[in-house]
């Protein structure tokens, strides 16, 4: 097994995958369905030619950019293991603010009532998910445009045992969803300007969706929709929370403020600093 790791780093590093080393640990593990402490524990282990020619595969499917997420089929967030499949974006660490914002924002005025959440293009379910097992009293509907995708979803609410928890449901933003007043809307939507798709990663312009990815023209499209569609489904101080690019505080706050029906909008960094997050709350008399 050592050896292998010794190949495969080299042959990753000549393939210009930055840290070849943990990333050969991972695929072998998950060659092998170990984990990373256990190659470690057992470096003189010898391979069977079988797992020598699934791990070849995989370490191939690496140099060629294929995300690691997607070769082995899951990816952790949240510090629980997600399903992932080609069809969906494969989870964020800046994501992580998101979710720490909306906990933030429903423990600064806790209550004992249900609170009604929507998550609008769920992708792999993980917003949906996690909230769902975070907030005790909690209903969430979850919607994407792609059975494909809301499939994945699916799996990953049964996996984490909150499917009785989550509605999922297919259709284009709001078009179609049945009428509820919601406490909470979230959303990570699409918001890289079509411009710059072409400078993203090969890892991520070659193989993630790019109907996940694209903003349109100004990367704001999405926000165009969501943030006047919102007020006809959230009840009256209930909050917006939005994950953004980094440059794109202003032009969200913009649309949100040009409303006249949203108050108290925020801005959240993530851990970098970058702007990550805007939350506003829909006026009670608006």
């Amino acid at each position: 097994m050592k050896e292998f790791l010794e190949w495969s780093t080299d042959y990753l590093n000549q393939a210009g995958i930055d840290l070849p080393r943990m990333e050969a640990e991972v695929l072998l593990a998950g060659a092998l369905r170990l984990s990373r402490e256990e190659i470690y524990l057992r470096p003189d282990r010898v391979l069977s030619e079988d797992e020598k020619s699934i791990s070849r595969d995989l370490v191939d499917r690496r140099t060629r950019r294929e995300p690691v997420a997607y070769i082995l089929g899951h990816k952790e967030f949240w510090s629980l293991d997600f399903e992932i499949t080609s069809d969906v974006l494969i989870p964020r660490p800046e994501t992580e603010t998101l979710l720490e914002t909306l906990f933030l924002l429903i423990n600064q005025k806790p209550t004992d009532q249900t609170l009604n959440l929507l998550d609008i293009g769920t992708g792999s379910g993980v917003i949906a998910v996690i909230a769902a097992r975070e907030i005790p009293n909690c209903n969430v509907t979850a919607t994407d445009c792609s059975p494909e995708v809301l499939a994945v979803a699916r799996k990953n609410a049964e996996i984490h045992g909150v499917s009785k928890k989550v509605i999922f449901f297919q259709c284009d933003i709001f078009a179609g969803i049945p009428e509820a007043a919601y406490d909470f809307i979230v959303s990570n939507p699409p918001y890289i300007e079509t411009i710059r798709l072409n400078d993203l990663m090969p890892d991520v312009l070659k193989f993630e969706p790019q109907t996940a990815l694209d903003g349109g023209l100004d990367g704001l499209d999405f926000y165009r929709r969501i943030v006047p569609e919102a007020l006809g489904f959230l009840n009256e101080g209930g909050r917006l929370v939005l994950e953004i690019g980094k440059t794109q505080a202003r032009g969200v706050s913009h649309l949100i403020s040009v409303e006249d029906r949203y108050e108290e909008i925020q801005v959240t960094r993530d851990n970098s600093g970058s702007d990550r997050v805007i939350s506003a709350r829909k006026k009670t008399n608006g």
